[in-house]
């Protein structure tokens, strides 16, 4: 199992990234230096450019510096307290960081301003599973397949936090929701196969 929810995980975080050849990176790196420095020159030029320390902030992430992105995430916030999307950025470097308690709270702070943030609970529901707090966890995801019922994710994780319970009707029947809401796409073929894989484990047949 524990290979399987590693899988599960891993197919969550690097959903959205794209891998790219030798010369690409080299490419990508030559411009996120550009963006750095561009972004330098505007908080120089205004020191409460709150976007431009986003920005330069999103472009250290990139460059896998990530102190120095919390830093300038962090000076977002202390400007623009209310700035969801600092939050954001900064709960997802925390994420990768694998700082889940402060990952956690940048998202609740998210959900306190905007309830319906539908990203800020899922992504605190996988904050709360890494954390051992899986009844925390699935009443996040709960809240996102309400509003988002084909959202593939939320059904893995829950499933996941149901095992980890010891709850292994609730983990199938959460597996089981999976295939029956989420259409067969491109982006969601891995799930369904990570779901389907999951109930062979638990002795169901999908």
């Amino acid at each position: 199992m524990k290979r399987l929810v590693v899988l599960v995980l891993f197919v969550l975080v690097t959903a959205n990234l794209s891998l790219g050849f030798a010369a690409g990176k080299k490419a990508e790196a030559e411009i996120n230096q550009e963006r750095i420095a561009a972004c330098t020159r505007s908080i120089a030029a205004d020191p409460h450019a709150v976007t431009a320390y986003i920005e330069r902030g999103k472009a250290y992430e990139e460059d896998k510096q990530f102190t120095l992105a919390i830093a300038d995430y962090a000076q977002a916030i202390q400007l623009d307290p209310q700035n969801i999307q600092a939050y954001a950025v900064r709960g997802r470097v925390y994420s990768e960081t694998k700082q889940y308690d402060a990952a956690a709270a940048d998202y609740t702070k998210i959900i306190e301003m905007a309830p319906g943030n539908i990203d800020a609970h899922f992504r605190r529901g996988i904050c709360y599973y890494y954390l051992g707090q899986y009844e925390l966890g699935i009443n996040d995801l709960d809240q996102v397949i309400v509003v988002q019922p084909k959202h593939a994710g939320a059904y893995l994780v829950k499933g996941v936090c149901y095992q980890k319970l010891d709850r292994p009707d609730e983990a199938i029947q959460a597996y089981k929701s999976l295939l029956a809401n989420v259409p067969v796409e491109k982006q969601t073929r891995e799930a369904i196969t990570v779901a389907k894989n999951m109930l062979k484990k638990l002795g169901v047949e999908p």
